[in-house]
């Protein structure tokens, strides 16, 4: 029910910039109780490109690139990054051996628009194919100059800052070719939406998203072009569409419900797989560990989730992330004003304010990715979007491998349930868990096994078994067995991906969980119990768990409601399940 009394410290969390303010932490770390700040032209007429372009190349001899030491990301030795205490040593991306720069890789970042002229993104920059959704170009084709706020230029310095220059840091993939969208925060309509996911770039990075207190529907129209993306851009080997999985491990339903007085509002647990672009195959969605190789206080969780990468904390007393931010020290995260640390007020190692050390979120770890998946293009540009997702997943690395079962964050657990399942191995050898998706990425070991690599993925199909309409199975109430209902698969898939669709009647679906368990065994929690979101009933919603990936599809597979709380009574209409595979 709405007015529960609930005991939680709390965290208010916002995906589309770094990490807010929190009001307090409810995590599992002692990285909490930060104090970061809230991030968040006239367009020259250009041609439409129809290819991709050749970088401009970097200088011949190479300099140091004196950030670089202190970005934790890179190479994690234990050092501070600016920050009051330091990370432990060997939590980064595992980026030693590659030679890989991304060079020939055109990787789109859709943001709130990227400073073409940095010193440390012009040499990379692709202004021919760069957008600006408020320009009256035709397909939008201008420059994407933001309005004094830095995450895009942020996001884009930790896929393909140069290297060797003697400035700042390094991205990830020095070399590949940066195309920047102003996109988030202005008006968007359908048209707009389906375009940034669209046209000819081998990388989208989408470091925003929605809040998961409800379920966050995207239109039809969007969902067919991520598909049409991911199955014909790229001379049909498919686009890589990298998603950030959110910055809401705890949040305040006020977030979604503008009318919730203060004295009333109340926390949610956040789930990334109840956005529904997350429920789909289409994304690779990444969630965020910090430099003590655990998952950051504010990274959302879910079953949606693939791939880990580093996001960091707040970088005031533990390290965020290094790069780039907007020239000067009167815009940006790194102002003479800011009072995050040193670094970011503009001291000696940053006179000019033109990089900052404070970048976080779910929206630094996926640029890791994107930059990552360029660096995996590079080495072998015939990888298709299922092959990347492959390597990604077959190359991760177990991380926070003590990490077992959880209880619930606020002390509302039931008895006889486990809230949040610990790490599991599927039977096809595959490690998940619901904070990490399959671990945290190993860029040399994915370089090492895209180069040479031969597909051996089949062709892609689906197939989809139905309950009956009209189920009307009774949930009881805070009773851990819930109820079951099991449905039989006959083909015989090797799954890349399971979907599932919902109809429950319930006047309040925050008590509520959903498990799912294969044929094989193997159990993935889709909604945990008592996640404190406001909404009533799930009406023809999808839900999506790459827990069971590699398995074998055929046989009885069992879904499991469970009502955590008491006084509300709920039914088990029907459900759908969607195996995606080969």
């Amino acid at each position: 029910m709405k007015n529960r009394a609930y005991f939680i410290l709390l965290s208010v969390l916002f995906l589309s910039a770094c990490v807010p303010t929190p009001k307090a932490n409810p995590k599992k770390t002692s990285n909490s109780n930060e104090v970061p700040e809230t991030p968040s032209v006239a367009p020259t007429p250009i041609a439409t490109p129809t290819s991709t372009p050749t970088p401009t190349p970097t200088a011949t001899v190479a300099q140091i690139d004196p950030l670089a030491v202190h970005a934790w990301h890179l190479n994690n030795t234990g050092q501070t990054s600016f920050a009051a205490n330091s990370g432990i040593a060997g939590f980064d991306l595992n980026f030693s051996t590659s030679s890989y720069t991304g060079n020939g890789v055109l990787v789109a970042v859709s943001d709130n628009g990227v400073e073409k002229d940095h010193e440390d993104l012009s040499s990379n920059f692709n202004l021919a194919f760069s957008k600006n959704y408020s320009s009256s170009n035709a397909n939008w084709y201008a420059d994407p100059t933001p309005n004094g706020e830095g995450h895009g230029t942020s996001v884009s310095g930790i896929i393909g800052a140069s290297a060797g220059n003697g400035l700042g840091a390094r991205g990830i993939a020095s070399k590949a070719s940066i195309a920047g969208f102003k996109y988030v925060g202005l008006p968007i309509n359908q048209s707009m939406q389906v375009d940034q996911a669209n046209g000819n770039y081998d990388v989208f990075n989408y470091s925003y998203g929605g809040y998961s207190c409800y379920f966050d529907r995207s239109s039809t129209t969007y969902i067919s072009q991520l598909e049409y993306g991911a199955k014909n851009l790229r001379s049909g080997r498919g686009a890589i569409y990298v998603k950030a999985a959110g910055n809401e491990y705890a949040g305040y339903n006020s977030d979604c419900d503008s009318t919730i007085a203060p004295e009333d509002d109340t926390y949610y647990l956040g789930n990334a797989t109840l956005e529904q672009v997350h429920s789909y195959p289409w994304m690779v969605v990444v969630g965020a560990f910090n430099a003590n190789g655990v998952s950051s206080s504010y990274s959302t969780p879910g079953s949606s989730l693939w791939i880990s990468a580093p996001g960091g904390e707040y970088g005031q007393n533990y390290p965020a992330i290094i790069t780039t931010d907007l020239s000067g020290c009167d815009q940006g995260y790194s102002k003479s004003s800011s009072t995050r640390n040193a670094f970011d007020a503009g001291s000696g190692d940053n006179p000019n304010c033109n990089y900052t050390s404070v970048m976080n979120g779910t929206s630094a770890a996926t640029p890791m990715i994107s930059g990552a998946v360029a660096l995996l293009l590079e080495a072998n540009p015939n990888l298709s979007w299922r092959d990347v997702k492959y390597i990604l997943a077959k190359t991760a690395i177990k991380i926070d491998p003590t990490r077992n079962n959880l209880g619930h964050p606020g002390g509302r657990n039931l008895n006889g349930h486990i809230y949040e399942p610990g790490w599991t191995t599927n039977s096809a050898g595959y490690n998940f868990h619901n904070w990490y998706g399959f671990g945290a990425v190993d860029i040399d070991a994915a370089t090492a096994l895209a180069t040479g690599y031969t597909s051996t993925l089949g062709s892609f199909k689906e197939v989809s078994v139905s309950s009956s309409a009209n189920l009307n199975l009774g949930i009881p109430d805070a009773t851990a067995s819930g109820v079951e209902h099991t449905l039989n698969i006959t083909n015989n898939y090797s799954i890349e991906a399971v979907q599932i669709k919902l109809n429950i009647a319930h006047p309040y679906v925050g008590d509520l969980g959903v498990e799912l368990t294969s044929p094989a065994g193997t159990k993935s929690r889709l909604m945990n119990i008592n996640s404190g979101i406001l909404i009533s009933d799930i009406n023809d919603e999808v839900l999506l768990s790459n827990a069971f990936y590699g398995e074998s599809s055929a046989g009885t597979w069992k879904i499991k409601v469970v009502d955590g709380a008491s006084d509300d009574i709920g039914t088990l209409n029907n459900w759908t399940i969607k195996i995606y595979g080969y």
